[in-house]
């Protein structure tokens, strides 16, 4: 039996789980979706590659022994660059750069049969690593930082903990890449690299269970589990915000323009609650934001703060950016469903307020 041989195994079904999930996926858009699954076929060959060299030191085929070596480091940088490119939304000058250091090790991978920069094959079809081997390593390690950075730009809303996770992944594949640059028998840093977007995929497909994707705030169904599970108990706030006008938005601007209004109100909410509390968006223009104080002056701070930002947000847009709220402070032995309906009922007679003194017909906007 080849060496590593349950190793492969267990790669090629991560490869297959991985086509399934990609093809059938709507977390991310086609262009990422397409980036991945060549990525998982890079992987593909690398896998074909490594079992390929075993083959070839077997049988002592010195000629499948290029070809299969030749393979891996085409394949190996290239996994990693498309896994750079689909963490990014444009190309910039770093993907420029990172192109033409994959293109320099590709013409290298190409020569090495011949220049033995990358490997070297002896007459009894054994591999070994040539002087340049390095220079794979360290564009394997560069690749995998540009995919966190990118990663975490893209994240940048989530949670610690959750940061803490993401950042797990690229360690591992950081320590993959270190470990077998000490010894090339671990045969791990790329196989690895399969595995390693299968629990990318699984920590994404966590992230927008909790959070909302346009808007980067938490969604309702981590609401949901919040109250279900760990609703507060004492010493909180409640503050309900439903932005005005978004049928009226949608309807004379378009619907991009209704999710202007949205992301707008998410992001004064967020500036304005901070590190006092969480917020999470519970409808299609509702958010609530559990703060931990029911100090009054530090609630109505936080709520005057939030609609002074949306009041100079104005001028960037056509429409009037601006939102209806209503605060309810713990007090008592009410409950946390109290709570939220004392909240929302003094919302929304805050709305009737709004739409009565612009003069507009609530039904109609």
């Amino acid at each position: 039996m080849l060496d590593f041989t349950y190793i492969y195994i267990l790669t090629a079904v991560a490869l297959v789980v991985l086509i399934t999930v990609i093809r059938r996926s709507s977390y991310f858009d086609d262009r990422k979706n397409k980036y991945y699954m060549y990525a998982v076929f890079a992987d593909i060959f690398i896998l074909l590659g490594y079992v390929g060299r075993d083959w070839s030191e077997q049988l002592g085929n010195v000629t499948f022994a290029y070809i299969s070596n030749t393979v891996i480091y085409l394949c190996a940088p290239l996994s990693m660059l498309l896994l750079v490119l689909a963490a990014t939304k444009k190309a910039d000058k770093v993907i420029c750069i990172l192109s033409v250091l994959e293109a320099i090790s590709i013409l290298i991978a190409l020569s090495s049969p011949f220049t033995k920069l990358f490997f070297e094959i002896s007459q009894d079809a054994v591999y070994s690593r040539g002087p340049l081997y390095i220079y794979n390593e360290v564009l394997g390690i560069l690749f995998t930082i540009c995919w966190a950075v990118y990663s975490f730009m893209e994240f940048k809303y989530i949670e610690l903990i959750d940061k803490l996770c993401l950042l797990e992944i690229f360690i591992l594949q950081v320590g993959a890449i270190i470990l077998q640059g000490f010894n090339s028998t671990y045969k791990i840093i790329y196989i690895c690299g399969a595995f390693m977007i299968l629990v990318y995929y699984a920590f994404v497909i966590e992230v927008y269970g909790k959070y909302d994707k346009l808007t980067g705030v938490r969604n309702n169904l981590y609401y949901r589990s919040i109250i279900k599970n760990r609703a507060p108990q004492n010493g909180y706030s409640v503050i309900m915000f439903d932005a005005n006008g978004l049928k009226k938005v949608n309807d004379t601007f378009g619907h991009e323009a209704g999710d202007n209004l949205i992301c707008g109100v998410a992001s004064a909410i967020t500036k304005a609650v901070g590190k006092k509390g969480a917020v999470y968006r519970i409808g299609g223009d509702e958010f609530v934001a559990i703060i931990n104080s029911n100090d009054l002056k530090v609630v109505e701070n936080i709520n005057n703060t939030v609609h002074k930002e949306l009041a100079e947000r104005d001028h960037e847009y056509e429409f009037t950016m601006s939102a209806s709220s209503g605060i309810a402070l713990h007090s008592g032995g009410k409950t946390f469903a109290d709570m939220v309906k004392c909240a929302d009922k003094m919302m929304y007679e805050n709305k009737n307020q709004y739409y009565i003194s612009n003069g507009l017909d609530r039904r109609r906007y």
